[in-house]
């Protein structure tokens, strides 16, 4: 009985720090977005004129790896209990392998779209007149359906790297008490 209790806390640990990390991924996100945008030309760097750059702030950067590493600890530990209730076979290598190769394969496609897509020259324009308004100018955070596609990507396929390692390592244990 001791040993099925361990098996069983092995594959609760990575559901927790899974969970935790999604949680402080969240959080993380929820503060970035509260964040207040002041656009401006003028700095201590030299640009060109009526140029600026906004960028993912540091919050922002970490919020989506916790989430990302989030959801990849709960696969994680999903594999753990699913490798517990499949047979041992080499159906059961086969498929592990699959899921390795293909969330290896979705990761890749993802963090391309991502790298691409930071690559690309964004354009935009407006025109604000408030002089007596004191008030200042906060948009909204650009994110165009590249970036969406190509972080869902990567955490589908940082998910499914999951899952592969969790099913590897529970049946290997499981093998192991036989």
């Amino acid at each position: 009985m001791p040993e099925s209790s361990a098996r069983v806390r092995s594959a609760k640990i990575p559901g927790w720090i899974g969970t935790l990390s999604i949680l402080a991924g969240s959080v993380l996100l929820w503060r970035d977005s509260q964040a207040e945008y002041l656009l401006y030309s003028g700095g201590t760097e030299p640009q060109p004129v009526d140029t600026f750059s906004i960028g993912p702030s540091l919050l922002q950067v970490s919020g989506e790896l916790l989430l990302a590493l989030g959801f990849g600890a709960l696969c994680l530990s999903l594999g753990l209990i699913l490798a517990r209730r499949m047979l041992k076979s080499r159906k059961h290598t086969l498929t592990t392998r699959i899921i390795w190769l293909a969330g290896l394969l979705v990761l890749a496609g993802g963090t391309g779209l991502l790298i691409w897509d930071a690559v690309q020259v964004k354009s935009f324009g407006w025109f604000a007149y408030a002089p007596l308004d004191n008030s200042t100018f906060s948009p909204a955070p650009w994110v165009t359906g590249t970036q969406i596609l190509g972080k869902l990507l990567s955490a589908l396929g940082l998910g499914a790297i999951g899952l592969g390692f969790g099913l590897h390592a529970g049946a290997r244990s499981r093998s192991a008490d036989s």
